[in-house]
């Protein structure tokens, strides 16, 4: 019975001779090629069930008909095994780098021959029983034919290493990840042609979209839907779309022309897995094609691990900036960081003559708080106003803890009338809050000093806080649950 049949590729008759002897005697068939082309001629006429390949050959080295094989989808689902004279660890680097599925040295033991084919051959059953083997081409190349396929091999992997090259450089930039994250889509979209990018990272709750052109906002609705559904099916479940933040970059432009006609979307995607976790996902839209889906998903398999350690690198940075800026209570920045940036607030006040205010806030009777609830009471206060006081200011806005119970706020572009406006809007809403800590809630005040720059006596950032707190002090001393502004 035969057990299968074998292609030996070798151009020494006497390792050609003993080889094949081994083989037959164990029932297999074999065929003999004496170089690498007629290597390659036989596999795609003869279509053989395993191919054993010397490393050293005329014409063309097993290293190059290995890798024409395996990138070739008729045949990159034969079985490879290299056959080389040399015991070198380089040897065994690139035989598997090419592709080989085993790796045996000459002087071996008919019995551990044997074993490498009947493993081998056992697999492939395997995966010809999952995935259908295609037919033979059934046609042989000339010499320039083989060439031709071999510089088009040269050429693809110069472009996928050009694109992870590209990717690759991305990792050693200390930027913001979402701009990280743009800087990966418009390589991608640069190769692929896409219309649009997106990455949705799920523990962020976070997407960021890149748009090569115009798209209504029925359009964008879309992809968002289908990012959603694309994390769904890679086994992350987003129980409120809403609290997902889209932010969007590029060229395009989101339009509400509801005249024009809604097109539909082809969609290539890839799970970012990152330390066997799927963090996310990579979303690539352009209208609909059969030919871009293959492009697309081409691209996205070569660089799909490259893309999640430049993203994933980016996320570790980005927790741990934040980590080293943010306070751990109430999630908004600390002292430190607040001292950096209203210090590049004051220098750029004093180089284009524009003007800022400065709100210092304090927590009414807050000792009596923790006194009489606990201090846990009082964290949960903290965090309550600390959410209150953002939803109450402008998105260039700026508010740290200051320490303890005290916050202050950064306005740039803002005068004094202004500013109060402002503090007014946050007492207001403290006030009428219900903050929780007790099991019937708690209401709180607050009292706040405001200053502005440029202003009288202010000739440095302290100057400013002082006259802040001296603010701060006369609403406290006034009777509390009050805005003081000193011009």
């Amino acid at each position: 019975m035969v057990q299968g049949n074998i292609l030996l590729a070798d151009d020494n008759k006497l390792v050609v001779k003993i080889t094949s002897a081994i083989l037959n005697d164990a029932g297999y068939e074999v065929d003999v090629a004496w170089d690498g082309l007629e290597a390659i001629n036989k596999v795609y006429t003869g279509m053989p069930d395993l191919v054993i390949l010397d490393i050293e050959m005329p014409k063309i080295n097993g290293y190059q008909v290995c890798r024409l094989l395996k990138d070739d989808e008729f045949t990159r689902d034969i079985p490879i095994v290299m056959l080389t004279g040399r015991d070198q660890q380089t040897d065994l680097f690139w035989g598997m780098k090419t592709g080989a599925d085993a790796y045996i040295t000459k002087g071996f033991k008919p019995e551990q021959l044997l074993k490498v084919i009947a493993e081998q051959m056992e697999r492939s059953r395997e995966r010809s029983g999952e995935v259908k083997r295609k037919g033979a081409p059934g046609k042989a190349l000339d010499e320039a034919g083989v060439f031709s396929r071999v510089i088009d091999l040269l050429d693809s992997k110069l472009f996928s290493s050009t694109i992870l090259n590209e990717l690759g450089a991305l990792a050693g930039l200390s930027q913001d990840f979402r701009e990280t994250i743009n800087s990966v889509l418009e390589i991608l979209e640069r190769v692929v042609g896409n219309e649009i990018g997106v990455v949705l990272l799920f523990e962020e709750e976070k997407a960021v979209v890149r748009l090569a052109a115009d798209i209504s906002e029925e359009e964008l609705e879309e992809i968002k839907r289908k990012s959603i559904e694309a994390a769904h099916d890679y086994g992350h479940e987003i129980k409120n779309a809403e609290r997902i933040e889209f932010i969007v970059y590029g060229k395009g432009s989101v339009i509400s022309d509801t005249a024009k006609e809604k097109r539909t979307f082809a969609i290539a995607n890839i799970p970012l897995t990152a330390q066997k976790k799927v963090i996310g996902i990579l979303l690539l839209g352009s209208p609909a094609s059969p030919v871009f889906l293959r492009h697309a998903q081409r691209i996205l398999g070569i660089v799909q691990n490259q893309v999640t350690i430049v993203i994933d690198n980016a996320r570790l940075y980005e927790a741990a900036r934040q980590l080293a800026i943010t306070d751990g209570l109430t999630k908004i920045y600390n002292h430190r960081f607040f001292q950096e940036l209203f210090e590049k607030e004051f220098k750029r006040s004093d180089r284009y003559n524009t003007i800022f205010s400065l709100i210092m806030l304090d927590i009414d009777h807050f000792k009596r708080i923790n006194d009489t609830y606990g201090h846990l009471c009082g964290d949960e206060i903290l965090k309550g106003l600390a959410s209150i006081v953002k939803g109450c200011l402008r998105s260039m806005d700026i508010v740290a803890r200051y320490g303890g119970e005290e916050f202050a706020i950064l306005l740039p572009e803002t005068n004094g009338g202004e500013a109060v406006q402002t503090a007014e809007r946050i007492r207001r809403t403290v006030e009428s809050n219900t903050f929780m800590g007790t099991e019937k809630g708690l209401h709180i005040t607050v009292s706040q000093g405001v200053a502005t720059y440029p202003s009288p006596g202010i000739h440095a950032r302290s100057d400013l806080i002082a006259k802040a707190d001296k603010a701060l002090y006369e609403a406290k001393e006034s009777g509390r649950n009050k805005v003081v502004f000193l011009e």
